[in-house]
């Protein structure tokens, strides 16, 4: 089965877990081929409860592209070795958690198995691959020597907004989703990306004009890659408090000084990372606590342990477009998370594939 699932040229993940890395050597029995398409879906089921469903078989699903009922030809339950790739948010909004982020991913790196493998790109002002595939302890070592972008001082907190509050410009998150989703998107296997980041884009500065300029032109970019990639997203997302717009003048009072007057307008990039990482298949996991961050690192890594994966050969393979899709299963009260769809390009390219 493991072969027939290599022979698609169309892999469209649903979960969170592997990445091929591009550039890679080829083992010695690697050779290009053109094999039939198969769309390859990978998703994770919930109770009412929220918990997540293991042991179905491949007679509990339904699958339906574009609302036509597809054969599932492909079934599998039984977990596979990870390719996780890690992404690090090194801009002044974070650099405050960095040490715990580290902490954090360190868990992670624990509860992975010796046959998995990572990758670490990391992100501020510009976006770097600090590795390929590697191993954890490797990865461990390069995590450990990861640092924050040197920027300006942090805003002064006021009596009124208390806390870590920051107006950086140097966190190019849009940047940071192409790369991934363009860097892995050749993989012939499953692939996670997991960010740790606030989830707040100011590669435009904090304008509002700026921010919806890049939200309305990378955004819909990323959204692309992000249907046509393999690659699901896991944000976890740190709740920091980004000054969004130009600072409120102090109001004229003699006391107390330096009162902020005024509202901070919306962000204009809100929902559309949201909206990315639905689209991979992905879910977003929220933290604030060191507590919270385990928990967001457990949940990440019991989706990728807890997912199936349908295969099945595609009514048109040969059309281009959006395809929309459907997953349900047929057991009462139970849910599924898969994206919502997925890009045929325009042609189909060579797969690496694994000849008998």
């Amino acid at each position: 089965m493991e072969m027939l699932r290599r022979r698609g040229l169309i892999f469209v993940a649903l979960s969170i877990t592997c990445i091929v890395a591009a550039g890679f050597p080829a083992a010695a029995q690697d050779v290009i081929k053109i094999q039939t398409e198969l769309v390859n879906l990978n998703v994770v089921v919930r109770d009412r409860d929220g918990h997540r469903v293991t042991g179905l078989r491949k007679e509990d699903f339904e699958v339906f592209e574009d609302d036509s009922r597809q054969e599932i030809t492909h079934f599998r339950a039984e977990e596979i070795p990870l390719r996780l790739v890690l992404v690090f948010d090194l801009s002044l909004s974070m650099e405050a958690v960095l040490p715990t982020v580290k902490q954090g991913a360190g868990a992670l790196l624990d509860s992975l198995r010796d046959e998995d493998e990572i990758s670490v790109v990391a992100f501020a002002s510009r976006v770097y691959q600090v590795s390929g595939w590697i191993k954890k302890d490797q990865a461990r070592d390069l995590i450990d020597r990861l640092e924050a972008e040197p920027h300006p001082q942090p805003v002064t907190p006021t009596i009124f907004h208390a806390g870590y509050r920051v107006g950086d410009a140097n966190t190019y998150l849009f940047e940071a989703f192409k790369h991934c989703l363009t860097h892995f998107e050749n993989s012939d296997d499953r692939v996670a990306i997991i960010m740790f980041t606030d989830l707040v884009d100011t590669g435009g500065g904090r304008l509002i004009p700026k921010m919806k300029n890049r939200a309305d032109q990378m955004g819909n970019e990323d959204m692309q890659l992000a249907q046509q990639s393999w690659g699901m997203v896991y944000p976890i997302r740190y709740q920091t408090r980004q000054i969004i717009g130009d600072l409120p003048k102090p109001a004229p009072r003699p006391f107390p000084n330096g009162i902020q007057i005024g509202h901070a307008p919306p962000d204009p990039t809100k929902g559309v990372f949201e909206k990315i990482v639905a689209a991979s298949g992905g879910e977003i996991f929220d933290w604030t606590t060191r507590a919270d961050l385990v928990g967001a690192v457990g949940n990440v890594l019991a989706d990728l342990r807890s997912q199936y994966s349908l295969g099945y050969r595609p009514p048109q393979p040969d059309a281009a477009g959006f395809r929309h899709l459907k997953v349900q299963v047929k057991r009462p009260n139970l849910s599924v998370r898969t994206r919502e769809g997925y890009i045929k390009p325009q042609q189909s390219r060579p797969r690496r594939t694994t000849s008998s």
